[in-house]
């Protein structure tokens, strides 16, 4: 049986919605319930990939799903590099990380400054997928971005730091 929070996602009417239009490469940010700023990433890539997310949701969470304008998918090539680039020096930090071997979680991490990023870069393979950007707000619009309040496990809606 579902958990009450992938119910929750499964029948939100907006996000159903929205699933039902084109998409591709959808980030996914878990910001976890009293979880002192914890969160977790997952990448959507193909239908199979929604129920599977929303099973790995946890109670109270708020999660936020970005069909586009949150952080990039792409390869790590040099266009991509550079606009990592632009991006740290104009906004000093990003996350930036890479879909796991399997499943769906993505293992991103926050890079402070060029020369992180430049570290970081220099061991990871140049043309492998890579997710980065600035850390998104939890944006709501209905159409690039749609942010869910999770109910707790016994099925009530609280308010919880996120």
């Amino acid at each position: 049986m579902a958990s009450a929070m992938a119910r929750q996602v499964a029948e939100h009417e907006l996000l159903s919605g929205r699933w039902s239009m084109p998409w591709s490469d959808v980030v996914v940010l878990e910001r976890l319930a009293r979880g002192g700023g914890t969160a977790r990433w997952f990448l959507v890539t193909s239908p199979g990939d929604v129920n599977t997310v929303y099973d790995e949701l946890r109670p109270g969470s708020c999660v936020s799903f970005y069909f586009s304008g949150g952080p990039d998918v792409g390869r790590n090539d040099e266009a991509t590099r550079q606009r990592m680039f632009e991006e740290i020096t104009s906004a000093g930090e990003i996350v930036l990380g890479r879909p796991a071997d399997s499943g769906v979680e993505l293992d991103l991490d926050i890079i402070s400054g060029p020369g992180e990023l430049t570290e970081y870069l220099m061991h990871h393979a140049e043309g492998a997928r890579v997710v980065w950007g600035t850390w998104p707000a939890p944006l709501n619009d209905g159409q690039d971005a749609i942010t869910v309040d999770l109910v707790d496990a016994d099925g009530v809606l609280r308010a919880h730091p996120h």
